[in-house]
């Protein structure tokens, strides 16, 4: 399942929780937006490890997502991150790196951080 595949998965499981493909329609908000939500960027691409000079040109490599879920509570920051969690891995493809939770004081917020990775893809 390729990125937008997995953005368009995310927004029809955690229906009504807004669920963003970056930061765009963000950076031009007026106000703060409504807690929870869910953004989801690519920060990696690489073909380390791929790349062989006998293949037919085909790119493939490795991807790297990272899924920010916000919230103000911090029980609800678990709760919709392990939706997510079971949403990508019932999606196939993608597996689990790493994950990290903080609190953003500026923002009055947790955020938890999920790093996921795919693995022999193409480029998207």
């Amino acid at each position: 399942m390729d990125e937008a595949e997995l953005v368009a998965t995310l927004k029809a499981a955690l229906a009504p929780t807004p669920v963003f493909w970056g930061w765009a329609p963000l950076e031009t908000a007026e106000l703060p937006p409504q807690l929870p939500l869910v953004t989801v960027r690519r920060v990696l691409f690489t073909t380390a490890g791929y790349a062989d000079m006998c293949e037919d040109g085909a790119i493939v490599g490795d991807t790297s997502l990272v899924v920010h879920v916000w919230s103000d509570a911090y029980a609800l920051a678990r709760a919709v991150c392990a939706l997510v969690r079971e949403t990508i891995q019932t999606a196939g493809g993608w597996v689990l790196q790493s994950e990290t939770d903080v609190y953003e004081p500026n923002f009055r917020a947790w955020q938890i951080e999920g790093q996921w990775l795919a693995g022999g893809v193409a480029p998207t």
